[in-house]
């Protein structure tokens, strides 16, 4: 519960800081009209309506609480509010239940329901419960814009008032860099397209660089702006290519990949310069053990160090049991939690194509659909700051494509992951070995290129997967010998190869003899 010190504001004044506030825009009417009904309302000359108000909040950023704080000022001026309390998950569930020990004692409250995260329908019910309870109080609801629909067919009588935030422009943020520089008596190299280039940006990074380059100016004592970031950043660029990319080049084959890859690169670099940024959103295809995790991984840190997403480096993999909840009223929210611990970076979803099977309980409940369609509008929500990369089997993964165009419309590119060959498969079991500092026998290479062509044979080969995993049977076989036998602990020789292969063999025929039996 906090209570200000209020200073006397008149309507004029209001409006004049609400036009401060980045994506109110359409909505300055409405708030005018709102000072208006609260001082008729106040005087007795109107007695109709509420003061309650939801705010539909689309800005990620603090133009809410800017708005809410207006909102404060004028219903203190009027003696109608004297302290406020954004109430939390825990409160809000308890006040609902009635308990008439904890009496909330705030006149104003405020319901963020981005920050009370739990399913939409519960929610709903306990914010009309509060109402009801609390009918002398005034309520201030913040919602991302997007339970519209819900909240009007559930407490939309309550709620007198709407007004809208908008996303932050492009105009807004040449309007906050201007003001910024203005304030701080900066001036920009005539040179440098400055402003163009940094308004192009996510909001946070705007203010993030727009500081760091206001600093610099002012440790060396100087007035203008002569390289922004961008500039710095291209120059290091030149100095020394991008790590990650070094890293995707040190990867054993998928050449094609590689070539797709930097050619992504090539055009975002172009895209960002022209301020005409695509969607980052991927799709990979191919088998398992092909090298989609090893790269998405590599691409997320690769758009960290080109700036195109925060420098969080988060990498968030995700499968349908992560994304999908068991009840009704679990999957959106548990989805929405999964994109926002990935935001700022890399959502990798693997067999992707299982969350848009819409596959149906035991009661003929589907929540692949809730799924796909929060998934949809995240992607689309924050293409600014998050990648999402989808992977898959590629028929499975073509055909989710087709049936669901939303997911085609959002996805910008697309790479096919092709199986190893014997012989890079045989370089990834020696890229393997060094890694663990093992060394190899001269006479293991035909032993292991005839084995892999064999087994490439086989339905569900997982291509570097398997590589790996023989590997972890070599070294059991490996590890009897040199104890048996006192040998160098560091050696791998060919009789290990075979006995892992053997009693890989066995195992294999043994699980399809399963099931069988011989008839006489």
């Amino acid at each position: 519960m906090k209570e200000n010190n209020v200073i006397d504001i008149t309507t004029e004044l209001i409006l004049n800081e609400a036009k401060e506030i980045y994506g109110l825009e359409e909505s300055i009417e409405t708030l005018k009209n709102y000072c208006s009904y609260v001082q008729m309302k106040k005087e007795n000359k109107i007695d109709i309506g509420s003061y309650n108000i939801l705010i539909r909040n689309k800005s990620e950023y603090d133009s809410s609480e800017k708005l809410v704080q207006i909102i404060y000022r004028l219903l203190k001026k009027f003696n109608i509010v004297n302290t406020y309390k954004y109430l939390t998950r825990e409160e809000l569930r308890r006040t609902y239940q009635r308990d008439k020990k904890e009496e909330i004692e705030a006149d104003l409250l405020i319901i963020d329901t981005k920050k009370i995260d739990y399913p939409i329908n519960l929610m709903l019910q306990d914010i009309k419960g509060l109402i009801e309870k609390y009918e002398d109080k005034v309520f201030v609801i913040v919602d991302e814009d997007e339970n519209e629909g819900y909240i009007n067919a559930r407490i939309g009588e309550r709620l007198a008032w709407t007004m809208k935030i908008a996303s932050i422009s492009t105009e807004n943020k040449i309007n906050y860099i201007e003001k910024k520089l203005t304030e701080n008596s900066i001036k920009i190299n005539e040179s440098l397209d400055y402003i163009n280039q940094l308004s192009q940006k996510p909001f946070w990074k705007v203010k993030k660089e727009l500081l760091n380059d206001i600093v610099i100016c002012k440790t060396n004592n100087e007035d203008r702006i002569v390289k922004n970031s961008l500039e710095k950043e291209k120059e290091q660029e030149i100095s020394n290519k991008i790590q990650a990319l070094k890293e995707l080049d040190s990867l054993i084959g998928i050449s094609e990949v590689k070539k797709q890859v930097n050619q992504i690169i090539n055009y975002l670099k172009i895209a960002k310069v022209r301020g005409k940024m695509p969607m980052l959103h991927m799709c990979f295809l191919g088998n398992p053990g092909t090298g989609k995790t090893t790269v998405a991984r590599i691409i997320g840190k690769i758009f960290s160090e080109m700036k195109l997403l925060s420098n969080k480096g988060n990498f968030i993999e995700a499968q349908r049991c992560d994304l999908i909840g068991e009840y009704v009223g679990q999957t959106a929210p548990k989805t929405k939690r999964v994109i926002n611990n990935a935001n700022g970076g890399v959502l990798f979803i693997d067999e992707a194509y299982s969350i848009a099977s819409y596959i149906q309980d035991e009661a003929g409940r589907d929540y692949g659909a809730e799924c796909v369609a929060t998934l949809l509008k995240e992607m689309e929500d924050k293409r600014d700051s998050l990648c999402v990369i989808m992977a898959g089997y590629t028929k499975e993964m073509e055909n989710m494509l087709k049936v669901n165009p939303g997911f085609e419309s959002r996805i910008q590119f697309k790479i096919n992951f092709p199986d190893y060959t014997e012989e890079e498969l045989y370089e990834i079991f020696k890229k393997i070995a060094k890694g663990e500092k093992y060394k190899l026998s001269n006479n293991i290479k035909s032993l292991l290129l005839d084995f892999f062509k064999q087994e490439k044979q086989k339905e569900n080969f997982s291509n570097a997967r398997f590589v790996r995993n023989l590997f972890e049977k070599i070294k059991f076989e490996q590890a009897d010998r040199v104890v048996n036998n006192k040998q160098n602990i560091n050696v791998i020789k060919k009789c290990d190869i075979e006995n892992a292969i053997k009693k890989q063999t066995k195992k294999t025929e043994k699980r399809r003899q399963i099931g069988f039996v011989s008839v006489g």
